[in-house]
This record gives C-alpha cells, structure tokens and sequence, in this order.
C-alpha cells in the first residue's frame, strides 16, 4: 500500500474518530445535564446541611454555564461529523464498481469488520481485501481530482 493509498484510507476513517468524540461530547452532555437536575431538586439543600441558598445558586448558575458551553462543543463538533459524512459518501457514490462502493460503505460507515463484510456481501474474505485495495487506489484518483480534504 503506498502513501497516497495510506492517506485515503485515513481520510476516510475520520468520520469513525469523530463520532466517537461527538459520542463522548454527548455523555458529558449528559452528565452535566443530571448534575444541573439534581442541583434544582437540592437547590435549598445543597447536602453540607448549611442551607445556603446563595452558595447553591452560584453553584447551580456555574453548571448551567457548563451546560451552554458543552451543548455548543457538541452541536459544532456535530456540524463537523455531518460535513465529513457528506464529503466520504459523496466520494464513494463516485467510485465505478458497486463492488468497491459497498464495500467502503460497509467499512468506513457501518464499521463492519472484515469478515461480516465478505459474510454480507457472499464473497470470500480474500476477495473483500482485493476489492479493498482497489478501492482504496481508485479513491485515492477521486480525491486528488476533486480536491476533498
């Protein structure tokens, strides 16, 4: 496999990277989500049985602010996986073969591993590489010539 072929294949597996972040991005959402919850439900009891109202508050006011900020991480970095999306499927609707378009849509989208690949497709897992590496050469021409980042 050359560099060019190398690098295709790692522009394509970014859309896997950055769902995984959008993911995590997500279940911290999440987290500051229940913790701003609870934080109303406690808000005359913070839990130190102090019963300090202005402490609580504040403490509710800074999660709230976490909140914003997170939900703002999260919606960009969905923005982001969407354009990346758009740009990989665009650039395998391109390729000739449906052969080599299944195959890179199995692969860099579903994450299929390679033997439920040639399991789906009822080819062998030989042949899933051949198609593969052809894939990938052929991937490598579309890029270069419609200049996807």
């Amino acid at each position: 496999m050359n560099d060019e072929m190398q690098d295709t294949k790692a522009w394509l597996q970014r859309y896997f990277y950055e769902k995984k972040e959008l993911a995590a991005r997500k279940r911290k959402l999440a987290v500051i989500e229940n913790r701003l919850g609870s934080g109303v439900a406690r808000y005359e009891d913070d839990g130190t049985k102090c019963f300090d109202t202005d402490a609580a508050r504040q403490r509710h006011e800074d999660a709230l602010a976490d909140y914003s900020d997170q939900k703002n991480r999260v919606e960009e970095q969905a923005r982001k996986v969407y354009a990346i999306y758009t740009q990989i499927t665009e650039a395998i609707e391109e390729l000739d073969d449906p052969d080599h378009r299944l195959v890179a849509m199995d692969r860099y989208i579903f994450r299929l591993k390679w033997n439920d690949i040639a399991e789906l497709e009822h080819i062998s897992r030989a042949q899933v590489f051949r198609y593969h590496g052809r894939m990938l050469e052929k991937m490598a021409k579309i890029r270069k010539s419609r200049r996807f980042e």
